[in-house]
């Protein structure tokens, strides 16, 4: 069937009401007749198709009443008023699909954009609102032929239908790009910085309030392109969660152990290119494997496995392949303006960065990814698969958001899990703070500075604008603060309630924090070299990391540096220091440790070093309230904060904004900042 355009679709449903117009306006009763004759041609169409048209229904009903009223009842008034009732009909009519959620001008949009855009709520949002710019023309046509006579009610209406067909044209790109950054054009000030203007000591033209990896990033760009930057840091290292400890010649990771984003057009890799240096020298790839229902499944590749689960899933290898080729197209079209920035854009960005045509054709664009953007993980695992057992193993680095696939949507799956299927994941070499530690010496060998053990007690705002902060009983001054904490610890402590408005104030209140976990660390006197470096264990519910296995120098030769890592609850935890608390750290260690000698035997016997971290201990030492690991919920019931706040020249740029928590999540909000703040120039 051939597929007609939108506005030539639309003239067509307008031809019963143009022969209508000219027959019964030289007062030819015979037009009520032709016009319900076409009417009828038109919707017969659609019963073949089974696609109707609001519009086109409207007309057979109203020529049906028009020829029966004419011809039945022998009335002119549809004869003598055709303009003043066919355009308030129309306008009716035109109202009505909007009161209803199915606007008139829809059919004739889905012919000239993919069905890909059709689920989208700015699409109909778009199609509400040129519907109701025709409901006002029809209604002032209706007007017009009232109380103008021929031909100025003519050269109006037909100037009207003209002004109606170019808001159709040029619409969708500017409501589109209105619908979509509307909450965030509130927040999208501009400062200036003049990096050439002399300084005193104290002042700085951009102060980041934190070091994790985020805020490191952030200022390493910034230092590159000439801005005289300033970190401060309340604990004795920098890295937040990207940090690792040592204990008796064992290095451990606080938390950080595979990575992604490491792939030719990955964020880190750009971050990397862009500062000079080497991935080869900072990361190394994870091997992998995960058991489920009691099976080993390794795999060095994405090809190897796919072959894997076709294995153990045979009645759905050609499913199994055609996801993973879904997924790999959705990721590369994620990642396709990336040669710009190095990192994917939210819908506010893309107009800002690129402009609102970009914003329009987005889905056009990118239709694999957009799909993904529009459905949760679980709906796109059950468009594929059948097999229960399958989706469960696909969901084996659901971990790394945080969240149950029902909830979490497909496009933050396809990056935070699938993404390490298809590139892998890497470890940091010599340890995650050998990652931070090198983002903070490239900060100051490039004029920043980064002082340790400088807790910030407040920033300075005056008149909404940002002046600076206190920490350490010093002022430090800056016109732009990036803060790098989560936002509500930046908003309800470190700016105060009493610079933010109610609303905006709430809205931070009642962000749901993300899950925490608990971590056993334990250097063994074991040579554990044939194992891989990471296990995920579905059928017992822990990560195994090895450290050694990916870097030998975590560990003494010989031995072995481990993390066994599980989920865990903040409020399942008493007081930190109490026998409580002591209680049930040791009782939650002991299991871990159980659960990992099925898989090491023997492992408690050659323990050497033990330490444990509960919710509480990362709370206390990155102050991430109740130690989430990804600062908000990442579930779609959560709308994370802009990077850009209400106050004038501050920041965020952390797992507390776009696109949410991971390094390569967090990386991507500091190039994103950096960015902003340098005003979007691209390299």
């Amino acid at each position: 069937m051939v597929k007609v355009p939108g506005m030539l679709f639309i003239l067509i449903s307008f031809i019963p009401w143009i022969v209508y117009w000219i027959l019964c306006g030289i007062g030819l009763r015979i037009g009520v007749l032709i016009s319900l004759t076409a009417a009828i041609i038109l919707v017969a169409y659609q019963v073949c198709s089974r696609e109707f048209n609001p519009m086109d229904l409207t007309s057979l009903a109203y020529f049906t009443a028009a020829s029966m009223a004419t011809y039945i009842f022998d009335l002119e008034i549809f004869v003598e008023k055709p303009a003043f009732l066919g355009y308030l009909t129309l306008s009716l009519m035109a109202l009505i699909s909007i009161a209803v959620e199915k606007p008139f001008t829809l059919q004739a949009s889905k012919r000239d954009y993919p069905e890909v855009y059709w689920r989208d709520k700015t699409f109909l949002l778009v199609n509400d609102a040129i519907s109701g710019v025709w409901s006002m023309i029809f209604l002032l046509n209706s007007i017009t032929s009232i109380i103008l006579s021929n031909p100025y009610a003519r050269i109006i209406s037909n100037t009207l239908i003209a002004v109606g067909i170019i808001l159709s044209i040029f619409l969708p790109e500017k409501l589109s790009a209105y619908f979509l950054t509307r909450d965030f054009r509130k927040y999208d000030w501009r400062v200036e910085v003049d990096t050439r203007k002399p300084k005193a000591e104290d002042e700085y033209d951009v102060i980041i309030v934190g070091s994790g990896i985020g805020g490191l990033v952030c200022g390493a760009l910034l230092s590159k392109r000439g801005y005289k930057v300033l970190v401060l840091e309340q604990h004795y290292q920098v890295g937040g969660y990207c940090s690792s400890f040592k204990r008796d010649g064992f290095t451990f990771n606080v938390g950080v152990s595979d990575v992604s984003g490491l792939w030719e057009r990955g964020p880190i890799t750009y971050l990397l290119n862009e500062l000079g240096l080497k991935p080869e020298e900072l990361f190394v790839k994870n091997r992998m494997r995960y058991i489920f229902r009691g099976e080993m499944i390794k795999a060095s590749g994405l090809d190897e496995f796919v072959k894997r689960l076709s294995e153990m899933f045979p009645s759905e290898e050609e499913n199994i392949r055609r996801f993973f080729e879904d997924a790999r197209m959705a990721y590369d079209e994620c990642y396709k303006e990336a040669d710009v920035y190095g990192v994917p854009l939210p819908a506010e960005l893309i107009v800002k960065a690129f402009g609102s045509k970009k914003l329009l054709n987005y889905p056009k664009e990118h239709p694999h990814f957009y799909d993904w953007m529009n459905k949760t993980f679980k709906e796109k695992l059950d468009e594929y698969f059948e097999d229960e057992d399958l989706k469960t193993l696909l969901c084996a680095l659901i971990g790394y958001i945080g969240a149950e696939p029902s909830e979490v949507p497909a496009s933050g799956a396809l990056t935070a899990v699938l993404s390490y299927y298809i590139h892998g994941g890497y470890f940091p070499r010599g340890g995650a703070q050998n990652f931070a530690e090198t983002l903070r010496r490239f900060i100051e060998d490039h004029g920043g500075r980064v002082l340790l053990r400088y807790k910030v007690d407040e920033i300075l705002v005056e008149d909404g604008r940002v002046k600076g902060v206190r920490a350490g009983g010093k002022v430090f001054k800056a016109p732009i603060v990036v803060a790098n904490t989560n936002a509500k610890t930046t908003f309800l402590e470190l700016v105060g309630e009493r610079h933010l408005d109610k609303e905006f104030i709430e809205y931070i209140r009642g962000l749901k924090m993300s899950p925490s976990s608990f971590a056993v660390f334990l250097g063994l006197d074991m040579n554990l070299r044939d194992l891989p470096s990471i296990t995920v264990n579905l059928d017992e519910g822990y990560y195994l990391v090895i450290n050694s296995n990916a870097d030998p120098t975590l560990a003494p030769r010989g031995k072995a540096s481990i993390m066994v890592l599980t989920g865990a609850n903040y409020r399942d935890f008493p007081a930190r220091g109490t026998e409580e608390y002591l209680r049930l750290k040791e009782k939650l260690a002991e299991k871990l440790i159980e659960k990992a000698e099925k898989l090491i035997p023997n492992l408690s016997k050659h323990i050497v070093v033990m330490d444990a971290a509960t919710p509480k201990t990362y709370e206390r030492y990155t102050s991430m309230p109740e130690g989430a690991i990804y600062s908000f919920d990442q579930s779609i019931h959560t709308k994370r904060p802009y990077f850009k706040t209400p106050i004038r020249g501050l920041y965020l740029a952390s797992a507390s904004t776009f696109p949410g928590g991971g390094i390569e999540a967090v990386t991507i909000s500091g190039i994103i900042c950096a960015n902003d703040i340098c005003g979007w120039r691209a390299k």
